[in-house]
C-alpha cells in the first residue's frame, strides 16, 4: 500500500481533507479521485533535482543538467518504492525521495559517482587508468589489504568483502522474491564505502602500493554498486 505525506501532497495539488489531516499519511485512493501519475510525479522530481544538480555544478550546461535530473528523478522513485518491505504501509515523499544523503537512491547514485571521481582524477593525475590499476597489483604488497587496523569496520578489507557479498544477496532476494534485501544491501556498501573514503586518503597517499590497493578497491566497488543498481532499474549520471 502507497500513500503520500502530507507535504507532497499539497505539493502535487491536492487539497487534505478532515480525515486526512489527523492521519500522519494522505491515503491514495481511486474512489477518493486521488491518484499520481507518474508522469506528472516524474516531471516534479526531476525539475527539482536538476535545479539541485545545477547549484552544485554551475558550469553545467541546462541539457546536461535535466538529463541528470530525470536519471535522479528515477532512482528517487524507484529506490524509495523497493526499500520497504512487501507488506509495509510506504508513505512517499518527494524530499525524503530526492535527498542526496541517507537511506536513498540519489545517495547511491552519488556514491558511485565519487568512485569514479576518484579514478578519474588518478588518471589525469598520473596517467594510471583502471586497467593499469588493476594489473598492477600483482607487483604491490599485500600489506594494505591483509593488514590489521584500529577500527577494522571501515578498512579495505572490508569494504572489498562486503562489495562481494552481491551475488549472495542476489541469490535471497531470487529466493524470497523480496526486493528490500538488495535495497538495504546497497545502501549499506555505500555507507562502508563513504566511511572508508572519508578516513583513508587515496589520491594523496604517498605509498604507491597502498594507493593501488586502495584505488582498485574503489574500482571493485564502483563496478558492483553499479550492477546493484542496475538490478534496481537504476542508471548513474556522470555528474551529480
Amino acid at each position: 500500500m502507497v500513500a503520500l505525506s502530507h507535504a507532497t501532497a499539497r505539493e502535487l495539488g491536492y487539497e487534505i481533507g478532515a480525515d486526512d489531516a489527523r492521519k500522519p499519511f494522505v491515503e491514495v485512493s481511486g474512489r477518493k479521485g486521488l491518484g499520481v501519475k507518474i508522469d506528472d510525479l516524474l516531471d516534479l522530481l526531476a525539475n527539482k533535482a536538476a535545479a539541485e544538480v545545477a547549484r552544485r555544478n554551475p558550469e553545467l550546461a541546462a541539457e546536461e543538467c535535466q538529463r541528470t535530473g530525470a536519471e535522479i528523478a528515477v532512482a528517487a522513485i524507484r529506490y524509495f518504492m523497493l526499500k520497504f518491505s512487501r507488506g509495509k504501509l510506504i508513505v512517499f515523499d518527494i524530499e525524503e525521495a530526492l535527498s542526496f544523503e541517507g537511506e536513498t537512491g540519489p545517495y547511491l547514485q552519488y556514491a558511485v559517482v565519487r568512485a569514479g571521481n576518484i579514478l578519474n582524477k588518478l588518471q589525469d593525475r598520473e596517467g594510471l587508468s583502471e586497467a593499469g590499476v588493476l594489473a598492477a597489483l600483482d607487483a604491490a604488497a599485500p600489506d594494505e589489504i591483509t593488514a590489521e587496523s584500529d577500527d577494522p569496520s571501515h578498512d579495505l578489507w572490508a569494504v572489498v568483502f562486503e562489495a562481494s557479498r552481491l551475488d549472495e544477496v542476489v541469490d535471497q532476494v531470487v529466493r524470497s522474491l523480496e526486493f528490500s534485501s538488495l535495497a538495504k544491501y546497497a545502501f549499506g556498501l555505500a555507507q562502508t564505502f563513504n566511511a572508508f573514503y572519508h578516513r583513508y586518503p587515496i589520491l594523496n597517499e604517498e605509498n604507491a602500493d597502498r594507493k593501488r590497493w586502495r584505488a582498485a578497491g574503489v574500482a571493485y566497488v564502483r563496478a558492483q554498486l553499479t550492477r546493484a543498481l542496475d538490478l534496481m532499474g537504476i542508471d548513474v549520471p556522470n555528474r551529480m
